[in-house]
């Protein structure tokens, strides 16, 4: 089940989910996010991934090109009502900063890659980031038999916790495009834990 084959499709849907939460991508990759979903809505793993991916061109394709970047700052950046965070230490302990950053970093701190800056101005617990952050550890071991085990440790210790709370928001929100993000978000992370034999 851990061929490599298995290792470039978790790659694929770790750096969608990338594009599709971090602002800057949300801005400036429309076109390359559309892409991905049409793929995805072809090959997905299960009929709700499809469906929802297909939801999601369906919305960018049907609306301006600025569309995906007004929702993504109505949800997660304008402070007025009740916006979504991003931060896995939020999920942990409801503060900015906390130990998930700290985890985060330990697995950084393995490898030899550093958080690009001019791309990514939130903190390291972002999910945008972590999220980037698994693709490139499972990008680091596609010629390996094993799998990343920084990966591992970081779906174990920091996501796993606490997507689920981000996925179920995501759904609940008023947002159309998000709430199909968080159909392929809890799905994959569902996935995940198969692939990693969790509970």
């Amino acid at each position: 089940m851990h061929n490599k084959d298995m290792k470039t499709a978790r790659m694929f849907i770790y750096n969608l989910l990338a594009l599709l939460f971090v602002e800057e991508h949300t801005k400036q990759s429309t076109p390359m996010i559309i892409d991905n979903l049409s793929l995805l809505s072809q090959n997905g793993f299960n009929d709700e991934v499809s469906i929802a991916s297909s939801n999601i061109v369906n919305l960018l394709k049907n609306n301006e090109l600025n569309h995906l970047n007004i929702e993504y700052q109505q949800l997660f950046l304008i402070p007025f009502g009740n916006p979504i965070s991003l931060s896995a230490s939020w999920y942990h302990n409801e503060r900015e900063a906390g130990l998930m950053l700290i985890k985060v970093r330990d697995v950084i701190a393995k490898t030899k890659i550093r958080r690009d800056e001019a791309l990514f101005s939130a903190p390291e617990d972002h999910f945008g980031f972590i999220f980037a952050l698994s693709a490139y550890l499972i990008e680091e071991s596609l010629d390996d038999d094993k799998d990343s085990q920084l990966q591992k440790e970081l779906f174990i210790n920091v996501i796993n916790p606490f997507v689920d709370q981000l996925a179920f928001r995501l759904i609940a929100s008023e947002k159309e495009i998000y709430q199909n993000v968080g159909v392929i978000l809890g799905n994959f992370c569902n996935f995940e834990r198969t692939y990693f034999g969790l509970e």
